[in-house]
């Protein structure tokens, strides 16, 4: 695997480097030192001598340092977007194997996770539109995966819930959907992945509020 930087690619696994990877490192450092005495003023940062790999990744780090908050914001949002395409074609993939979606899998697990709901309360909780949800939930619904009824308390509310047979279904596709989960999140550690998962909660905690 290899850790790229703006400039140089520079393998993480190999101990060696040829002539011209030395080179690129070498003026990357360059470059890098200047940019902290740019940015630092008075103080100067040196890169001691180190290793390809932790020049590369210094490097790195001393960029996105100062990088412009309009392009972090931007890099940070077509990350997120890029990440979420990449898990949906994993799972879609893997689950088009047997004949299922991804949609139609996010929606069973959210009315397993929920309980009965109201079909326009399930639209807002996976993000759907509540006509385009209502199309998929007559296919569930023909299929015996889900079942509606008219709520007692109001009869203008159609309420949703999983099936015996949903859940059936749910059991079967969830190892399918772990399996794209953890492609996607193989580059990143124990650690990483805890950390990743504290700053979405704070992230979605923050939208609800």
């Amino acid at each position: 695997m290899a850790r790229r930087t703006a400039s140089s690619s520079v393998s993480l696994s190999c101990p060696s480097a040829d002539a011209a990877t030395v080179n690129s490192a070498r003026t990357l450092r360059s470059i890098a030192n200047r940019v902290c005495r740019t940015a630092a003023g008075s103080t100067r940062v040196r890169l001691q001598a180190q290793p390809l790999q932790s020049q590369s990744l210094r490097c790195t780090q001393l960029a996105m340092a100062v990088r412009p908050a309009s392009s972090l914001r931007e890099e940070i949002a077509s990350g997120i977007v890029r990440i979420r395409r990449r898990l949906v074609a994993e799972a879609d993939r893997r689950l088009a194997e047997q004949g299922k979606t991804v949609l139609g899998f996010q929606v069973l697990s959210a009315l397993q996770r929920r309980g009965p709901s109201a079909q326009n309360e399930l639209a807002e909780d996976i993000g759907q539109h509540p006509t385009g949800l209502s199309r998929l939930l007559e296919e569930l619904e023909h299929a015996r995966l889900v079942r509606r009824t008219r709520d007692r308390a109001d009869r203008r509310k159609i309420v949703v819930e999983v099936t015996a047979r949903g859940r059936a279904l749910l059991a079967q596709g969830r190892p399918l959907v772990n399996a794209a989960v953890e492609q996607v999140l193989a580059p990143l550690g124990r650690a990483e992945r805890q950390t990743l998962r504290n700053l979405l909660w704070r992230m979605l905690d923050r939208s609800d509020s």
